[in-house]
This record gives C-alpha cells, structure tokens and sequence, in this order.
C-alpha cells in the first residue's frame, strides 16, 4: 500500500509538472491565470541515533567501552525506535531510520535484526554520519578518497545488519569536497545540515523545496551549497519554513510539549510557504530516549501531534507521508517533467518563501573579471586550480545573447587547448562547473588552456542555438590562437550528458552547418571525449524523452530530420577526430547503447575511437550497487592520456 500511495503521488507531482508551459523562460513563475495547485506538503520523520560510544572507527580508543556498544544499551535503543515506528505505523506513516555504528556493529555482533525488520516493514534506513567521531579531528584535512572509505565501511556495516538498499545520509559536516566523497560512496540524498561548531542552520538552508548543492561548504559561507546544479550528484531536503537557526539543537531548551507546539507552527508555516508547481517538503528528526516529559507516557506526545496535527492534514490532501529518499524520488520525477528549470528561483532562500520582488539579470549581462592568481572558484569537487583565470569573455553575440567563456591558463602551457562544454540536458548547467569539470585539474596540470564555455539555452533557444554557438567557441579559440598561446590545430573538446552530446556533434560535423553569421575558418577540433552524451535521439529513451525532442529540438516525431542532423551517429564520416566514449553501464537516463552506438559508426569508416563502459556507474557516474570501475580518478586519467596522445606537439 505504501508503494501504491507513493506511486500516486509521483503521477501527481509528473502530471503537474508537465502542465508548465514549455515556451516559458527558464525560472519564470506561471501567470495567475495558468498557475498550478500546490501538490501536497512531503511530510516525514526521521530518527538519528547517536555514536553513543566509540565508532567502528575509534574502537581501539580508551573509551571503547559503554554506549550503544552494551547489550542493555542497545536493546533499550531498539525497544525506542520500535515504539516510535509502532505510532508512526499506526498512523500510515514511515521513518527514516539513521544508523552508524556502534549502534549498526552492536546489531551484527549480537545478532540482531532490527534493522532489516524496519527496512521491510517499509521504513528506510539511512546513515548518520559525524565527521569527528568517525574520522577523528582536523578532518578537513583529509582527502576524499578516506572520507569515502570511512562512508563505505558504515555502509557495510548496515549491509552486515541485513539493510538492502541505503541512499540518504545526514550529518552536518564541515567538508567542501563532502558532496563528491558521498557520491564515491554511493549516497545521493542529504538532509539536517547545521554547522557542528555553532549547532545552527543556515538561513539560506532552510525552506520547503529541495534542490542540488553545488558544492561543499566549511561553515564559514554556505553559498555554493545553497545554490542549485542540475548536475550535482545529491538532492538536498531542507527541513522547511523555520523561523530560527537552531530550530534542531533549540529542542534541548524546550519540553515535549514546546517543542511539539514549535513543529505545529512551522508546518504550517511550511504550508504556506510551499510553491506551486514544485516539491515541497516538511520534516523533523527525533533520537531514541529523548521523550521525557511524562514518565508514564513519554511517546504520548508524538501521538497526540500526529493524531491532532498531521492526520487532519492528510485527510484535507494538504500533506503526504513519504520517507527521505521518497522525498528525492519526487524530485527526481519533478526534474525529468522541468528539464532546465532551477528550483530555487523565485524563492526567498533566506526565509524559505517566494520572494515578493526579483528582477533577473539580463541573460549575457555578466560583468567580466580581471585575471587572477588561482582559478578562486574551482569546479565542484576540487580543490584551487593552478594557474590563471580570465572570466567572462564575450567569444560571440548570437540571437541578441552575449555569450561568454571562461579561460583557464595552465602555469606550464603546452600549447594546446581543451574546451569543456557543460551537460544539463541543453536547458541548463554553466560553465562554472558540471560533470567533467573536475577534469579541470589534472588538464591544466599537463599544461592545456581550459576553456569553458556558456551557450544558449532551450527552450528559449532552441536547437541549432547550442551547436552554433558551440561552433563560435572553437572559431574563438582558432582566430586568437596566437595570443593565447595555442596551436589552433591542436584543439580538443569534451563534456558530459548534453555537453558529450555537442562534443560529438563538433567532432562529427566539424560544426559545418552551424556557423549561423560566421564564415572562415573551420571548426574542427582533433580529438573528442564523449562522458555518457546522447548520441542518436531518433531512438526513444529517457535522456530525450518526447517533452525534449520538442521543447529542444522542436521535432514532432522520431523520424524528424532535425533529430538525424542532431545526432552525432548519423553524421559520421572517415575523416571525424578521434574519439574517446566513456559511458556508464547502468545509465538510466542515457542508456550505454547510446555510447556504443556511436563507436561502433565511429569504427565501421575507420574512425580511431575508443569505449570505456564504466561498471556500476549510473548517469554522471553515480555509483549503482558497488563501486564503479574505473574509478573517477582513473577516468580523468585517461582523458588526460587521450588528449595527451592526440593533442600532443
């Protein structure tokens, strides 16, 4: 039942979705007289249970005694967590249960099957992660590839448990490379973010729609996690409308009934603060043994708030049960009906409410930067590149739209450059980062000039825009090639999903028939990576789905001819670049048969190309039942190596 409920609730939230008209500008609010219902309120409630005791980490620590690590503490936990799931239960709701040892060790060390009895009575079971019990102090310091390890061991101890399927995570840790560390674990959902040192939430953090950190955080600004990426590889649910910064740890100074009283007023200032034509969601997190207040029944609360708050609500439509990770299902569905639509726009991010006024920068209108020492802001998941960067150049005006590149120059040029062109299904993404942008690097570490590039965007602009303007890059880059200091022969291009998509195109058509205004000049480029891009859109699958085809491409069939001139498997020739396809084995959204499509074109004329399928990888390279393999830093090695070999002097 509890599957058909969510089931309906995804058919609700996809069918709402797609009445958003497709001509309307990117983050644009609908008019009054066109805009949608406000779905129902995602309601739910999590459950961390604390490191009380040593962690598997620091087991060998004087203290690696008392806690959850003791038989009577542990069974005390488990009869805690049991009542509350019992009233949850009973009101058609379930938990989002977060675990970490010692509690998921103790439950393998006695035997215990806990865990795996919540899982199957519907409740889900995350990771309760806290950065310096598990990896001791100054773990800023350390790299994500031990961040990843420590992840992965709590993971396998929950799997030892008996859990089967684990993708959220809370913890509210100080890491900026913490988003590429959970998606090497292969955790994809995060919540309760507040800074462990002060125990307060950002502001910017809270509200009722969720979206996509695109990057990290120390504590110190929060900016690039509060700001969306459609290629970031986690989903962030805000706790909702709050109107206090330590709307979590505050619980410590109220009673029961305080604290109960707080979460009534600010669902339903969630209520009102939910906007139309999204996923909103609401939730609160409870510890085992932290009802207090009434000795004789100390979960009466908890009862008494969902029988006379939350049930009336439910049965009005105006909130849904769903857990964590239904939560960013939800979402999920949302993004695929709103390709290129940024969830956070519009919104108040301060308060968690739309905001009253907003005036959009005009597109294109970016005020340029001067060069700096270091690239400053580096791609997701990286740390300050080497080198320059000039910011902001104007390389073409096409269709009224100034469009703009960012330049990063290597310390040690080689005379050659690579251009990187951002995924995002051709209605969104930057060149300020995305799938492949943290190649960036190990590129300029061997001397490329990167350049990343803006283009325009569906549906606004639809195809051709993007492979034209793509076009006017590689021109840019030829016609100042001597005072960039590159041999314009020795020219590569990449990207990921829509971004591997356009590299293709380039590499296949060597952009003739997409100069728009331009002439001279040609704009073939000697090598092509391709990172899971489409590469036949005549075939039908997720990544152009028939909301794409049209909005993008506007074809009103698969037979179109602007689907055969888009897809860089119906344009190959003898004397195309040579290629490198990397592409992940289990993508959902582009199938790898896309990937291999494309080689095998590539081959049959004689075309040098290369196929790399990447074990366990999803979409972007997600990890998808284990590790993937190769692992993300032996890719970039070898698109490093490909460049290497064929940009070479």
């Amino acid at each position: 039942m509890r599957y058909f409920r969510f089931l309906l609730l995804l058919v609700a939230v996809s069918a709402l979705a797609a009445c958003s008209p497709v001509d309307e500008p990117r983050g644009g609010g609908a008019t009054a007289t066109t805009a949608p219902a406000v779905t129902p309120l995602l309601f739910g409630i999590g459950v961390h249970i604390e490191p009380v005791g040593p962690t598997a980490q620091t087991a060998g620590s004087p203290a690696a005694s008392g806690g959850y690590n003791t038989t009577q503490a542990f069974e005390r936990a488990v009869e805690d967590i049991q009542t509350v799931a019992g009233i949850v239960e009973a009101h058609d709701g379930r938990l989002t249960i977060q675990s970490q040892s010692p509690f998921s060790t103790t439950a393998v060390r006695e035997g215990s099957t806990a865990l795996a009895d919540w899982e199957d009575a519907g409740h889900e079971i995350g990771l309760h992660f806290h950065e310096d019990a598990h990896l001791g102090k100054e773990t800023a310091s350390l790299p994500v590839e031990r961040w990843c390890e420590v992840m992965r061991e709590e993971l396998g101890f929950l799997r030892e448990a008996g859990v089967d399927t684990v993708a959220y995570w809370s913890g509210g840790n100080l890491y900026p490379d913490l988003l590429e560390a959970a998606e090497c674990a292969g955790l994809s959902v995060n919540s309760d973010w507040k800074n462990p040192a002060t125990q307060q939430t950002a502001p910017e953090l809270a509200g009722t729609v969720p979206w996509r950190p695109s990057g990290g955080t120390d504590g110190t600004d929060v900016t690039a996690f509060a700001t969306h990426d459609p290629d970031g590889p986690v989903v962030f649910l805000p706790e909702g409308a709050y109107d206090r910064t330590d709307y979590a740890s505050g619980r410590r100074e109220m009673t029961d009934e305080e604290y109960f009283a707080y979460l009534e007023a600010s669902l339903l200032a969630s209520l009102e603060a939910a906007e139309a034509g999204k996923v909103n969601v609401f939730h609160f997190t409870v510890h085992p043994g932290e009802f207090r207040g009434n000795a004789s029944d100390p979960f009466g609360v908890l009862e008494q708030f969902l029988a006379g708050v939350v049930d009336p609500l439910v049965a009005e439509g105006k909130v849904e049960w769903a857990t964590f990770s239904e939560m960013a299902a939800a979402f999920e569905s949302w993004e695929d009906a709103n390709p290129g639509t940024d969830p956070r726009a519009g919104t108040n991010v301060a308060t968690g409410t739309p905001a009253a006024t907003a005036t959009p920068a005009a597109e294109g209108s970016v005020t340029p930067r001067p060069a700096q020492p270091g690239a400053g802001s580096a791609p997701r998941g990286s740390t300050a590149l080497p080198g320059s960067v000039e910011r902001d150049i104007t390389y073409c005006s096409q269709g009224g739209v100034d469009l703009k590149m960012d330049l990063y120059r290597p310390e040690q040029p080689n005379g050659a450059a690579v251009m990187f062109i951002h995924g995002g299904g051709w209605t969104s993404g930057s060149k300020n980062g995305g799938s492949g942008s943290e190649m960036w690097p190990e590129l300029l570490g061997r001397g490329y000039l990167v350049a990343s590039i803006d283009y325009r965007l569906a549906p606004k602009h639809p195809f051709p825009a993007q492979m034209e303007d793509v076009t006017c890059a590689v021109l840019y880059l030829k016609r100042n090639a001597a005072d960039l200091g590159i041999d314009p022969e020795r020219i590569g291009a990449y990207g990921g999903s829509a971004g591997g998509h356009l590299a293709s195109l380039l590499g296949t058509t060597g952009g003739h028939g997409y100069e728009g205004a331009i002439t001279s000049l040609d704009a073939e480029v000697a090598a092509v990576v391709d990172l899971f891009g489409p590469t036949d859109l005549t075939v039908d699958f997720d990544g152009a789905s028939e909301r794409i085809i049209t909005t993008v491409f506007g074809a009103t069939d698969r037979d179109s001819k602007v689907l055969v001139q888009a897809s860089p498997v119906h344009n190959v020739s003898a004397d195309d670049p040579p290629f490198l396809i990397i592409h992940g084995e289990l993508d959902e959204l582009v199938p790898i048969a896309q990937g291999a499509a494309l080689y095998e074109a590539l081959v049959a004329p004689g075309v040098e190309a290369e196929f790399v399928p990447v074990k366990n990888a999803n979409h972007g390279f997600t990890p998808t039942g284990g590790p993937i393999s190769p692992t993300r830093v032996e890719i970039t090695r070898m698109v490093a190596d490909f460049f290497d070999k064929h940009l070479g002097s």
